[in-house]
C-alpha cells in the first residue's frame, strides 16, 4: 500500500472529493495542513508550490500530484471506481467535469463568505443551481438499474456531486425538494459503509453565513488558508 498524504487548509472543498474516494475504498491517508507539512506559513511555501496553489497528494513522500481533478482521477483508478468500458468512463468523467464547473462562487461562498456578501452570493448561486440540478436529475432518471448516475455502482463523478450539492444544500436546505432522484443518489452516498464511518470524524462545517468554522478534535477554528 502507498503512503499518501493530502495537503490543503481549513475549509471543506476542493479536497472534499479526494477523501470520499479514499474513504470510500477505505484507503489510508494523511490529511495535512498547509502549514503542518512545509512547516512554514503558506504565503511562504505558496510560488514554490505546483501551480501555487493546493490541495496536493503526496505518494510515498516523494511525487506530488497537483490539481484537484488530477488528484481523484489518480485516485478513482487505484480504488477501482472508473468504468473499464471507455465511453462509459468518458460519460462519467464528462459528470465530474460538470461538478468541477460548481465550484466558484459555491465552495468560496460556503467556506468564508459571511454577511451582506453572502446574501448576495447565495442568491446568485440559487438562481444558477435549477438548470444544473435537472441537468443532474434527468441523467439520474436514465440510470433505472441503480441509485447513481450510471447503475448501482458508484464512480468518482457521484463522489464529486455529492460534495458540491451538499455545500448547496448549506444555501437552502429544501433545494432537492423537486429532485428526487439527485435525494436517492445523495442518501445512496451517505449509506456507503466507508462514509458513514468517514462522517463519524470528519471535522464539522458551522457557522456558514455568519462566521464559518470547521470543528476539529472538538474546537471550533475558522476556516482559512493560515494557521490561526
Amino acid at each position: 500500500m502507498k503512503d499518501f498524504k493530502l495537503i490543503y487548509f481549513k475549509m471543506r472543498a476542493l479536497a472534499e472529493t479526494p477523501q470520499l474516494l479514499l474513504h470510500h475504498a477505505e484507503i489510508p491517508y494523511s490529511y495535512l495542513m498547509s502549514w503542518e507539512f512545509y512547516k512554514k506559513p503558506w504565503g511562504e511555501v505558496k510560488s514554490s508550490v505546483p501551480f501555487n496553489q493546493l490541495p496536493i497528494l503526496v505518494v510515498d513522500n516523494k511525487t506530488h500530484i497537483a490539481q484537484s481533478g488530477s488528484i481523484v482521477r489518480y485516485i478513482a483508478k487505484i480504488a477501482n471506481l472508473v468504468p473499464k468500458d471507455c465511453e462509459l468512463a468518458a460519460k462519467v468523467d464528462a459528470i465530474f467535469e460538470t461538478t468541477q464547473e460548481m465550484f466558484s462562487p459555491l465552495n468560496p461562498t460556503v467556506n468564508f463568505s459571511i454577511g451582506a456578501d453572502f446574501q448576495q452570493k447565495r442568491t446568485t448561486i440559487l438562481e444558477s443551481l435549477p438548470a444544473r440540478l435537472l441537468t443532474f436529475e434527468r441523467v439520474l432518471n436514465n440510470s433505472p438499474e441503480g441509485k447513481f448516475f450510471f447503475g448501482n455502482k458508484p464512480f468518482y463523478c457521484d463522489f464529486a456531486a455529492y460534495h458540491h450539492i451538499s455545500l448547496a444544500l448549506f444555501l437552502d436546505e429544501n433545494l432537492l425538494k423537486n429532485y428526487p432522484k439527485i435525494s436517492e443518489m445523495m442518501s445512496a452516498i451517505e449509506s456507503l459503509s466507508g462514509i458513514i464511518k468517514y462522517f463519524k470524524t470528519r471535522p464539522k462545517l458551522i457557522g456558514v453565513g455568519t462566521c464559518p468554522q470547521l470543528v476539529i478534535n472538538g474546537t471550533a477554528v475558522s476556516t482559512g488558508v493560515s494557521e490561526v
